[in-house]
């Protein structure tokens, strides 16, 4: 495998898994990663071979989105979180900046991600064993004093990828909690509360609106839609999307966004990308003023399932409400980061393992038991 960051010179492979790259990751390595997600201002490299290209993030600043840094995802967006849950938050906040302030001293913000797109979820091209050798070698070769990791992987779909990593020394960080729903099979369209969101979102009634009828004003309505939510409601180290985000995700297809209107309002929106027989909706957002009865989430869910269905692929629902995706059709697995350390100082390995154990026991549970 090749590694690089000048994109007029890679070897772009000639398929479909090489085209999307080059179209999404061409814009990023000439403007910057900042230009198009406030809060990843990484340095951005691209890792080839003939079938595919993997996106490289590396060098984020500080408190940037939990897509990627790691000290965000496990200390800044933790105490986000512990605040609106309400717990402990006053005596876990000066402890978890404490925790973020020891482990970016032990070289934890220097982490490498392979296949990182800036997603929430990342999804995976059907890699080989071989690849991921190959991209561990290529990356030790080049970051010889950072570790390496692997976001969003779990196993309901990356069993392989899982196991060979970690027969190749990566150690397994668990994450969050993703579900995955299935609309191919027919039973699944059985489910009451399925049929009780198609009944019950009939009103206001709401124009469809398709990828190429967005226009420039739909998609600034877009992004003050998804900011709402995933930022206002949620958490700010959500990846800030961008305009310019928006019209090259629409412009080059990067992915294919939905849109609901009434009275020539845009009320709802989602962006789905599709990758190796799944789908996934990183970009999702409605009006929080809406009257709840209007039901504009359950219009957005049902959309994404309605499209899985007609393309005949699985859905990765991603993270959060848990409780509302399992009482439709859907099934939680653990997701984790695979981390390779054996190359670090024996200090940093020792940190990362423990860290490891700490994850698998205390955070499995806690996300369990918080739909997190």
């Amino acid at each position: 495998m090749k590694l690089g960051s000048d994109a007029s010179r890679i070897e772009w492979p000639p398929t479909p898994d090489g085209d999307y790259a080059r179209r999404a990751l061409t814009p990023l390595l000439q403007r910057g990663a900042a230009t198009f997600v406030t809060n990843a201002r990484v340095r951005v490299a691209v890792l080839t071979d003939a079938q595919t290209a993997l996106p490289i993030t590396f060098d984020p600043g500080w408190h940037d989105s939990f897509t990627v840094s790691p000290v965000t995802h496990l200390v800044h967006y933790a105490a986000q979180e512990l605040y609106q849950l309400g717990r402990a938050a006053p005596l876990a906040a000066p402890l978890l900046r404490g925790l973020g302030l020891g482990l970016r001293g032990l070289g934890f913000e220097r982490t490498v991600y392979v296949n990182n797109w800036l997603l929430s979820t990342n999804l995976y091209p059907h890699l080989t064993p071989e690849q991921l050798r190959e991209a561990t070698h290529t990356l030790l070769a080049a970051f010889p004093d950072r570790p390496l990791a692997w976001r969003s992987l779990d196993t309901a779909r990356h069993a392989l990828l899982i196991g060979t990593l970690e027969a190749a020394g990566y150690l397994r960080l668990p994450s969050r909690l993703v579900t995955y729903q299935d609309p191919r099979e027919a039973a699944f369209w059985r489910n009451a509360q399925l049929r009780n969101d198609a009944s019950r979102t009939r009103r206001p009634a709401a124009e469809p609106v398709l990828h190429d009828a967005f226009t420039d004003a739909d998609l600034r309505t877009a992004l003050t839609l998804y900011q709402q939510l995933y930022l206002g409601k949620y958490s700010t180290y959500n990846p800030q999307f961008t305009l310019p985000f928006l019209q090259l995700a629409h412009r080059q297809r990067l992915l294919e966004l939905r849109g609901l209107r009434v009275d020539g309002v845009l009320k709802a929106v989602r962006g789905s990308v599709r990758r190796a027989g799944v789908m996934t909706s990183p970009v999702f957002g409605y009006d929080l003023s809406a009257p709840q009865k209007e039901g504009w989430y359950r219009r957005l869910s049902l959309g994404v399932l309605q499209d899985a269905r007609q393309e005949g692929l699985l859905v990765n629902a991603s993270g959060g409400v848990g409780a509302f995706k399992r009482a439709r059709g859907g099934v939680a697995v653990p997701e984790y980061t695979l981390v390779f350390t054996a190359h670090l100082p024996k200090a940093q390995q020792q940190t990362w393992t423990l860290l490891a154990s700490l994850l698998e026991r205390f955070l499995l549970p806690f996300l369990i038991e918080h739909d997190l």
